[in-house]
């Protein structure tokens, strides 16, 4: 005989005991053959006797299994905090969806879903179960996948307050009030079920093996197949009330109320067109309470704001299409974070910036880069350049611009905002993108990351900025923008919107002294309440005709002194087109440095009035900056007076005969006084 690795294998599967024979004679063999016989018996006898239940054993484990679903569902639905309607219904769905996959078991014979739970409440009564692939173990699986269906049923039937019965405690009573001699007991059917502890029976079955992402391809398959269920007229007005408990739900379109149906498994984009709409009703942030929108707030955060809500959502809908909000993982979310810091400064603006994803034009831009910057360093080698310093300075010249500091901070915030409406308006339990913010140290340390492009005030260049066309004589009529407005933001610290939504009416006179008013009004906005101040006019503006302008608009019956400006079409701002003519002027006529934009002007005037030793009451007056204390708060606006503001905005030094005024025979100097009190009289 030859020897050989065979062996005898048990009723367990796990269990394989292997004789060797060890002989080549077969009477020894034979001999040996029938000891093998005589403990294979054995074996059987022992695996017959002991690795299977008894009728007790399975009966035990049976109840219990059920009585460990009942129970911890009760003692879950009894400490649970309040929830919203729309939680409530997604827990519906969620426990039709595992009723689905214990449906199909029965459907497909397939009971191994059951396996894990039952193993469980097995090790917890220590009971040994019999082997998998025994007909006892299949017969088992069988009872406990019912079990678990029905136990589930009685789950959604309790979740809705439907009972099998009277409280126990409730049948007590009755029993007791119908037998007045008898003494009051304990319902039999509480003391006869021992209490199990809720964190117990949340391991015995934790609800994560029917909603995991390692489910089985038979759960995965019937919960893909599965859709929540249409919302009732009573989740729908759960909702309503929800909504108007919080003072939104009138402001919220079928489409907001659609998306908001949802619950938690509406998309990132659903989110973000709930709050695009919340916020341009004029909602705050404090949703956890009711609000009152107000149309001037919205339409003051759309002009501020929207731009850059909409672009974020753009962005964080693109990474999570087709995701449930409160399924994004933090991998994924730092992910996409990683992929905005990574964004181009110029992303979207034409074809040089465009790709058919974000991600794509990371690296599109990387790409392009990369080659720019390899082309430079062969060129400097080329021309015998080894100093490795330069070399590499050569390079970072071609680095293609990314988002600043607080574009990406700006955008990334977005969707954490977004999460935290939803969160305390009820629609959701957890935000997961709460993720997606900065602390003041952090914000700090990455603006500590990129160059300082702080805006500074214009030095000489400025002489040769009002040598371009523009201030040569070639202006586009007496009321040209691209030649008043740098001025005023020059010569008396008005911001580009400020300035550009002046109107005739804004110019008046107090004590002989021609000012014009920044203040909000119907259709135009100012920065913060502090900005809306009276600022004297300067002394060469008037040189130029100033005055002579507003006197002309106020006789067309213009409303604004440079009607030609047009408000944008996203933010709804006369700055939002200015500014590209603005950068447009400059970039063409050669005038164009980065940092000495438009409101470096303003920063010019601020530093203007610091060198001329500007008292800090009146600076701040002028500039629209927020008081220093309650003295200035209180009593700043009469008790500075107006040629008193006029005397500090003289000091900004100006000379008119660098410029030629679009208006004919100006600038005038100041002597000649007629058309000036002329334009004062009107104006009185």
């Amino acid at each position: 005989m030859q020897e050989e690795n065979s062996g005898i294998q048990t009723v367990d599967s796990q269990i394989s005991i292997c004789f060797a024979l060890k002989t080549h004679a077969f009477p020894e063999a034979a001999d040996l053959a029938r000891k093998l016989s005589a403990i294979s018996d054995q074996i059987f006898l022992y695996a017959a006797t002991s690795m299977s239940l008894s009728p007790q054993d399975t009966t035990t484990l049976l109840t219990a299994f059920a009585r460990f679903e009942i129970e911890a569902g009760d003692r879950e639905r009894a400490l649970a905090d309040p929830r919203s309607p729309q939680l409530a219904q997604a827990a519906l769905e969620r426990e039709a969806a595992r009723q689905a996959v214990l449906r199909k078991a029965f459907f497909q014979h397939d009971y191994s879903i059951v396996q894990e739970p039952l193993r469980h409440v097995a090790n917890h009564l220590g009971i040994k179960l019999p082997a998998a692939a025994s007909e006892q173990a299949r017969l088992l699986a069988y009872e406990a996948t019912r079990v678990m269906l029905d136990a589930s049923q009685e789950k959604v039937r309790r979740d809705q307050g439907e009972f099998p019965g009277p409280s126990p405690y409730f049948s007590s009573v009755i029993a007791e009030q119908s037998n007045p001699g008898a003494n009051a007991q304990t319902p039999t059917t509480m003391t006869s079920i021992s209490p199990t502890d809720k964190e117990e029976a949340m391991k015995l079955f934790p609800r994560s093996w029917f909603a995991s992402s390692k489910a089985s391809p038979l759960q995965t398959e019937v919960l893909e197949e599965h859709t929540p269920a249409p919302s009732t007229p009573t989740q729908e007005e759960g909702l309503h009330a929800l909504l108007r408990s919080r003072g939104v739900l009138q402001s919220c379109s079928p489409e907001v109320l659609a998306a908001l149906k949802k619950g938690g498994a509406m998309e990132v984009s659903d989110g973000f067109l709930v709050y695009t709409a919340l916020k341009s009703a004029g909602f705050g942030d404090e949703w956890q309470r009711h609000q009152k929108p107000d149309k001037a707030v919205g339409d003051k955060w759309q002009k501020s704001s929207l731009s850059s809500v909409r672009t974020a959502s753009k962005i964080w809908a693109e990474e999570f299409r087709a995701k449930e909000f409160t399924q994004a993982s933090p991998d994924d979310i730092e992910s996409t974070i990683e992929m905005i810091r990574r964004l181009s400064k110029y992303h979207g603006k034409g074809r040089k910036y465009t790709a058919k994803s974000y991600r794509a034009l990371n690296a599109k831009v990387d790409k392009r880069e990369a080659a720019a910057m390899d082309a430079a360093e062969r060129e400097a080698r080329r021309n015998g350049i080894t100093n490795e310093a330069e070399i590499r300075d050569l390079r970072m010249a071609k680095a293609e611009p990314r988002l600043r500091v607080n574009t990406f901070v700006r955008l990334v915030r977005s969707v954490n905002r977004v999460g935290t409406m939803l969160k305390k308006l009820g629609v959701i339990e957890v935000n997961p993108f709460d993720i997606c913010s900065f602390t003041n140290r952090e914000e700090k340390a990455l603006k500590a990351t990129e160059a300082l492009l702080e805006r500074e005030p214009w030095d000489d260049r400025f002489d040769e900025f009002l040598a371009s066309p523009v201030f040569q004589g070639k202006a586009n009529g007496d009321a040209d923008p691209l030649f008043w407005m740098p001025l005023i933001a020059a010569l008396m610290g008005l911001r580009s919107e400020e300035a550009a939504q002046l109107g005739p009416m804004d110019v008046q006179w107090d004590s002989k002294v021609a000012y014009v008013i920044v203040r909000q009004e119907l259709g135009d906005s100012v920065k913060s309440a502090n900005a809306t101040r009276k600022v004297p006019v300067h002394p060469a503006l008037i040189e130029l005709g100033f005055l002579e302008l507003a006197e002309r608009a106020k006789k067309n019956s213009q409303r604004r002194l440079f009607p030609s400006l047009k408000r944008g079409a996203n933010k709804g701002t006369y700055t939002e087109n200015f500014t590209k003519t603005f950068g447009y002027y400059r970039r063409t006529n050669d005038v164009y440095w980065h940092g000495l934009d438009f409101h470096a002007l303003r920063t010019t005037f601020h530093h203007r009035l610091l060198d001329a030793s500007c008292p800090g009451a009146h600076r701040r007056k002028l500039m629209g900056h927020e008081p220093l204390d309650e003295g200035e708060k209180s009593y700043a606006q009469k008790g500075i007076s107006m040629p008193s503001l006029l005397k500090e905005v003289g000091k900004v030094p100006f000379d008119t005969a660098r410029v030629r005024s679009p208006l004919a025979d100006y600038p005038k100097a100041l002597h000649e006084g007629n058309r000036l009190r002329l334009v004062h009289r009107s104006a009185s």
